[in-house]
């Protein structure tokens, strides 16, 4: 499956080939997003020698590679020789080593690979990529739609709606995106078997691989608080105001109980939050997202999606199965939000995009809002094509801003100041 970080690998390897960098590459992100399978593609497209270290399946493999591998300068095979290093530890002892082995010139291609979180003072030793789910027009290459990708960019850029049947088309296509999500063996399983039926058992097996590795690697405490969290999540989506409510875990419990919790869930990536951003922070926004504010884990007024849109789909499903009035028409308005909102917060952080959220006296609310040439940007999300709201206009009195989004199944156009843009093309933002 092509991934467009395959280029951010290539020139990698070329500035490593010129000399322009010397940091081994770290990717990173949660279980499933294709870190592996992404790095030996690569690696057999570009080297003729790979070394493969899998320090998951190998426990005997030591945290010091200089035991396996000379420190000096071997016989020169430097445009071809790759050390790919699956799962490696975070101590400072294991970074010691691949940096010394990597400028000893014995392997100048590094490749390592992490689900977990590596420090920061680690981490800034490394060119960083973090792997993401497959993004919509990844899905669109990989189920042989990929001529759709230039329509929508131009209709994007333009503004200019899309025929009608192409619409139909790609609103159909989004929808199945929406249930398999952009985990590549969930895709893979689709594409195989032509149909959905084992996609769910796909999901399912990976949000048991998720428990199993939160059990493996904390204490038993910290684990049962984690696998807490994350079940939850569906619930917490699930109601009218989204915003993380810590009863819905069981009652008596408090933020500071869970507040370590869902900060080791955000650090490996199996959860993606949205802070809310205060009318006050408006003015000084550039503070909020570059600093510590966004992410700050003392603030309890959050939101909390699941990694992959395919994942919280399946829980949902689920969910609303034990729940004798699942037909109701506002418990399945809140599941397609629900489904939506995660859909976007899994686009904006694969784009790169800091997000948060606003509300204004629960008068308006901004469903994301993102820093974009030098100005913000409020996304509203709708569940159909009507996308009437007063929230945009109170937004414009406490900010001013060039122009907002609005997501929704209608057909791509803009007036009044209004980018009205459909689901399928978040990835163009």
């Amino acid at each position: 499956m092509k991934r467009k970080i395959i280029d951010l690998l290539i020139e990698w390897k070329d500035n490593v080939i010129n000399q322009k960098e010397r940091k081994p590459i770290l990717l990173t992100g949660a279980k499933g997003v294709g870190k592996t399978f992404l790095a030996y593609d690569f690696a057999k497209s570009f080297f003729e020698h790979i070394t493969y270290l899998n320090f998951e399946q190998d426990k005997s493999l030591s945290t010091s590679l200089l035991r396996y591998f000379p420190s000096k300068k071997e016989e020169p095979l430097h445009n071809n020789r790759i050390l790919i290093l699956d799962e490696i530890l975070s101590s400072a002892e294991m970074v010691s080593s691949i940096l010394h082995l990597q400028a000893s010139g014995a392997f100048p291609y590094i490749l390592a690979i992490s689900s977990s979180p590596i420090p920061k003072e680690h981490r800034q030793r490394f060119q960083t990529l973090p792997i993401d789910p497959m993004e919509f027009d990844e899905f669109l290459i990989a189920t042989g739609n990929e001529w759709y990708i230039e329509v929508i960019m131009n209709h994007f850029n333009s503004d200019k709606k899309i025929p009608d049947i192409v619409h139909k088309e790609l609103l159909t296509l989004f929808h199945l995106y929406l249930q398999i999500g952009g985990m590549p063996a969930a895709i893979n399983e689709y594409i195989n078997m032509s149909s959905l039926i084992n996609v769910p058992e796909q999901h399912q097996n990976l949000i048991g691989s998720y428990h199993d590795f939160i059990v493996r690697d904390n204490p038993e405490s910290d684990a049962l608080k984690m696998n807490q969290v994350f079940d939850c999540i569906p619930l917490q989506l699930l109601k009218t105001n989204k915003k993380f409510q810590y009863k819905l875990i069981r009652k008596g419990t408090t933020h500071a109980m869970y507040q370590g919790a869902i900060q080791k869930l955000n650090e490996r990536s199996y959860t993606i939050p949205c802070r809310k951003i205060c009318s006050e922070e408006l003015s000084d926004s550039n503070a909020f997202f570059s600093g510590d504010s966004a992410e700050d884990a003392s603030n309890m007024n959050f939101k909390l999606y699941l990694a992959d849109t395919g994942l919280l789909y399946t829980k949902l499903t689920e969910e609303i199965g034990k729940d004798r009035h699942a037909a109701d028409e506002k418990l399945s308005t809140n599941r397609k939000k629900a489904l939506l909102e995660n859909y976007m917060a899994q686009a904006l952080q694969a784009r790169g995009y800091p997000f948060a959220f606003w509300e204004s006296d629960s008068m308006a609310k901004i469903d994301f809002i993102i820093p974009k040439e030098g100005h913000l940007l409020p996304i509203e999300i709708h569940c159909s094509d009507n996308t009437r709201s007063k929230s945009i206009s109170v937004f414009r009195q406490k900010c001013d801003i060039p122009y907002a989004v609005k997501i929704s199944s209608r057909n791509f156009d803009y007036f009044n100041q209004i980018k009205y843009i459909p689901y399928y093309a978040a990835f163009c933002i």
